[in-house]
């Protein structure tokens, strides 16, 4: 029978073990049989080309609608706030709020929202798009989204007020502190909106299901609350993606008034705010409608979920009942960066 180990069999020294097989080539000589190479481009090489093509590319610029107050026609002046009465003690303008959606056009629940409490969504814009050859028109029905920037500038209004009553100067005077926040509907809900007893209850909505209460149960911006329990009010996750949620309090610089005894001025706290918001984008490529006939003059994305919402809400710091918040107002403006695909 033939040994397992090969070699002389000395005293106090172990035999070398021979492998079974083709023995292995020593270190720094090649083997006969080498790897056949292939043509196809390496993972290094497609991560330089696609840094190379997203800053060459020809990009398309899509610009949100320019809220803001300008010399021209292009700028369509500031967003002011709206009152909430079913929030606070009843009282017209106590608690006060603004809407920002993005898209050209409003959802069918912000219209009925609007429709309830006044001019309270604006719609600004920011994905609408034409077919053609031409600058900052999309060749063909695809593109791909690199960023969306919005920006958003909350503002205390100087008043002048020499022969208000005492509640209209307090109220322009007084710190107002504001709550901000920026959601987008989830689309994953586990149950399907078909079951339940209205399958409407289930689908993201401002007006129905924006909060939790205390007791747990969904509640919307229109609800009955109370002005310090909404600023503190929990999101519905369960619905809702929350991409800023923030507070912060204003006050405005300067309230003229005849007699000395009102204040003039609020140092301790800025007059305005701003934030510089990079919505989400989606991971591939957006396809967009183009279809001829139909009554969509600015084309939308239609397999991307693209409207954010921003909620800004405002109250008196200390708020008694008799007090306006309604002193402050939204400018805005932004673009989308995409490419074609």
């Amino acid at each position: 029978m033939a040994r397992k180990y090969a070699g002389p069999l000395r005293p106090g020294e172990r035999s070398a073990y021979v492998p079974k097989g083709k023995p292995k080539p020593r270190r720094g000589v090649y083997s006969r049989r080498r790897k056949k190479k292939s043509n196809a481009p390496t993972k290094a090489f497609q991560n330089q080309m696609r840094k190379y093509n997203n800053k060459n590319v020809e990009k398309k610029i899509i610009l949100f609608s320019n809220y803001m107050v300008g010399p021209d026609g292009t700028f369509l002046d500031q967003i002011p706030a709206i009152g909430l009465n079913s929030i606070g003690s009843g009282t017209a303008d106590e608690v006060t709020a603004c809407v920002l959606q993005t898209g050209k056009y409003l959802t069918t629940d912000n219209t009925s929202l609007n429709a309830a409490a006044g001019d309270l969504c604006t719609a600004v814009g920011g994905y609408d798009i034409q077919q053609g050859a031409e600058n900052n028109e999309l060749v063909g029905k695809f593109g791909k989204i690199t960023s969306t920037l919005q920006n958003i500038y909350i503002q205390m209004n100087a008043v002048s007020l020499p022969g208000g009553t005492a509640s209209a100067r307090l109220s322009a005077a007084m710190p107002h502190q504001f709550r901000m926040i920026q959601v987008k509907a989830r689309r994953d809900n586990s149950i399907a909106p078909t079951v339940g007893p209205d399958s409407n209850a289930l689908t993201p909505r401002l007006t129905d299901n924006l909060f939790l209460s205390l007791a747990g149960e969904e509640s919307g911006l229109t609800n009955d609350w109370a002005s310090l329990e909404l600023f503190d009010a929990i999101i519905n996750k369960s619905k809702w993606t929350v991409l800023k949620d923030t507070k912060f309090t204003l006050a405005a610089n300067t309230v003229y008034g005849a007699a000395a005894a009102y204040p003039t001025s609020v140092k301790q706290y800025p007059n305005m705010k701003k934030f510089k918001c990079y919505l989400p984008k989606p991971k591939g490529k957006t396809r967009w409608s183009f279809q001829v006939g139909t009554s969509v003059t600015y084309p939308q994305p239609v397999d991307y979920n693209y409207i954010v919402h921003t909620i800004i809400l405002c109250r008196i710091q200390g708020t008694p009942a008799g007090f306006t918040s309604d002193n402050w107002c939204v400018q805005t403006n932004g673009h989308t960066v995409l490419i074609d695909e």
